[in-house]
């Protein structure tokens, strides 16, 4: 059984580096924690969801430095969104996917958990 600091340390977010196609080196993604995702939504809510401000927004949430210091803030969004739309929209599919973003991890997540309400007996 897990102690709560075995779990707290698991739960730590992690990063990874990815390659983005378009790109000269790889990038560093961080998974978000629980404030990083709340504020992405927010964002999302005031400005809206097209893909401009969609994929930056996820970018600037989730593109990080050596240190996993984030290279964006909410105030580079329109910055982003001013640049190659196709790049960051790359960039953002990498971000959504380290961090099961979208439709697709929603239709994933219902699958997995119809299959493990179909295997289990009801009983301990």
């Amino acid at each position: 059984m897990l102690s709560k600091e075995q779990l707290l340390a698991a739960l730590q977010p992690s990063v990874e580096e990815v390659s983005v196609k378009g790109l000269p080196d790889k990038l560093r993604v961080k998974i978000m924690d629980g404030f990083t995702r709340d504020a992405l939504q927010k964002t999302l809510q005031t400005l809206g969801t097209s893909d401009s401000i969609y994929f930056s927004a996820v970018v600037s949430a989730c593109v990080v430095d050596e240190a996993g210091a984030p290279y964006f803030s909410e105030a580079d969004l329109e910055t982003l969104r001013g640049l190659n739309a196709e790049l960051i929209r790359k960039i953002g599919l990498e971000c959504q996917r380290i961090n099961a973003l979208g439709q697709t991890a929603v239709d994933d997540a219902e699958k997995n958990s119809e299959a493990i309400q179909n295997n289990s007996s009801g009983t301990a």
